[in-house]
């Protein structure tokens, strides 16, 4: 078979895993343990970084958020640090957006621009040291991590704008765990399922990703759990939002790194990389979903179902064709739903490489770049095989799909028309002064400390049928003792409309 000189390919991976510091005064920063895992993805294609014409750079949690900051300073220009230390003079140097879809999307980018011969060589990187961040915080220590390096770089930003809206952030959901959780819940009513029953079905869904953690030497957590250890809540595993138990939940405690090298098959065989080093990308996708209210249906995600059926269906490929997944598990959820977008019913199929974020580590937006990293040695291993990368960001906002494969393949692939049918739904209406009687759509109570200290709820107005987010007064710990003693969903509420937002309570005495 005949392989066109400007197929996109991956020739070099690479993942750094870092106990916390000894000495946290000199704590590796995210920049540092970035660049080490770009020198392993250079020295698993044999090249050194002189062939890197752009540079990409995820965006690291602390570069994410105006609100959170490091401690410690960062780079002013993250992917110029990492090119200083790795000895690449790129042309091109990128800060990404925000989002877990990212690393994903940046091969799918780059995947077409060094088709059309605009770059030859590509490095995308990441990094988080959140480890060492915290533990230099409890010990009083002060790494500097501020540096401003020479050079130019393409500055993407932040990218929050719709992430979370003004209601949102009223009612106090704006943190990941809290918007998961409503979702989580809605999931849990559209199957019919009481809370012991979907948290042991969590437990099950999560138990095997423990196991790959455990084995798995660029895991930060390599302990194997059970089902009924993950979904039982008990000292040691206290519910962080309800129903997620903290087993269950991504953990950023992390100190790690990945990087992908990509190039050219001409241009490989110009710098002598072997070629059973060579991965090559079938298909892709891309699709953003409505903000989270906007949806027709809480529990589910339209844009990730179209993103996963338009992969596939592009690389000719049912989802039982597949033998290696490493989809994005930050909470149960996105596995459920991606496991339900391929139709894959139970758990006889491994669909996490790496163990998962609650297990392998979280490491923020960077987390799908351990996905395809391992996702390529894995197809190493089995060249006639297929992997698939299902990566999400956002609030099961942002998809990003890779097909992958070391059998020679490539296309260019347009997500146009499912981004159109993905914000094509049906949804109730909102409102802006909800009051009277309504039905509890889906729920969450907050937790701290293993003692719940907030309660939400989206619900329906009876008289209208009218969508709302509310929240317990504050004080009012009857109201969230109820919403949490029981299963909540489709209770009958009473809400109000008050000047710092919707109030909600089981009666009407508690809200005069």
């Amino acid at each position: 078979m005949s392989i066109a000189e400007n197929t996109p390919i991956i020739i070099g991976v690479g993942d750094i895993v870092e106990a916390v510091a000894k000495d946290l005064a000199q704590a590796p920063a995210p920049v540092d343990l970035a660049a080490k895992a770009a020198q392993a993805a250079l020295a698993d294609a044999g090249l050194d970084a002189a062939c890197i014409e752009a540079l990409a750079m995820v965006r690291s949690m602390a570069d994410s958020t105006p609100i959170m900051p490091s401690p410690f300073g960062t780079s002013s220009k993250p992917p110029r640090s990492v090119a200083d230390r790795i000895g690449a003079k790129p042309m091109l140097a990128i800060h990404s957006t925000s989002g877990g879809q990212t690393p994903q999307s940046l091969v799918n980018e780059f995947a077409e621009r060094l088709a059309d011969g605009e770059l030859s060589v590509v490095l995308l990187c990441g990094a988080e040291s959140i480890a060492n961040a915290k533990a230099a915080q409890r010990a009083g220590a002060k790494p500097d991590w501020s540096e401003d390096p020479a050079g130019e770089i393409e500055d993407r930003g932040m990218g929050l704008d719709g992430m979370v809206g003004i209601k949102e952030i009223t009612h106090g959901l704006m943190m990941p765990t809290t918007q998961y959780a409503v979702t989580e819940n809605a999931r849990r009513a559209a199957l019919g399922l009481a809370p012991e029953s979907y948290a042991m079905r969590m437990g099950k869904l999560l138990a095997p990703f423990s196991k790959i953690a455990s084995r798995n030497d660029y895991a930060m957590f390599k302990q194997e759990y059970s089902a009924a250890e993950i979904a039982t809540p008990g000292e040691k595993n206290r519910y962080v939002d309800f129903p997620y138990t903290r087993l269950m939940v991504a953990k950023d405690s992390v100190n790690q790194a990945a990087a992908v090298l990509m190039t050219t098959v001409a241009k490989a065989r110009e710098l002598g990389v072997q070629e059973n080093k060579w991965i090559y990308l079938h298909a892709y996708s891309e699709a953003h979903e409505l903000p989270l209210l906007e949806r027709a249906h809480l529990g589910s995600s339209r844009a990730l179902a179209l993103a996963y059926q338009k992969a596939l269906g592009d690389a000719g490929l049912r989802a039982a064709d597949i033998d290696v997944f490493d989809i994005y598990s930050c909470f149960p959820v996105v596995v459920e739903l991606a496991r339900e977008a391929l139709g894959l019913e139970d758990n006889s199929v491994a669909l996490s490489q790496t163990g998962g974020l609650a297990f392998f580590g979280g490491p923020g937006n960077n987390y799908a770049m351990h996905s395809i990293t391992h996702v390529v040695r894995a197809l190493r291993d089995k060249p006639d095989s297929y992997g698939f990368v299902g990566a999400n960001g956002g609030m099961i906002s942002k998809h990003s799909v890779g097909i992958y494969s070391a059998k020679p393949g490539w296309q260019r692939c347009n997500s146009t028309a499912i981004q159109r049918e993905a914000l094509q739904q049906e949804a109730p209406s909102l409102s802006n002064d909800p009051n009277g009687e309504a039905l509890i759509e889906t729920y969450t109570g907050t937790y701290h400390k293993g003692n719940p200290v907030h309660g939400i709820v989206i619900g329906r107005l009876k008289s209208s049928g009218e969508r709302f987010i509310a929240a317990n007064l504050p004080g009012d710990n009857e109201t969230l003792r109820d919403l949490l003693a029981e299963d909540a969903l489709g209770k009958t509420i009473y809400v109000v409309a008050r000047g710092q937002g919707n109030a909600f309570a089981f009666s009407e005495a508690h809200l005069l």
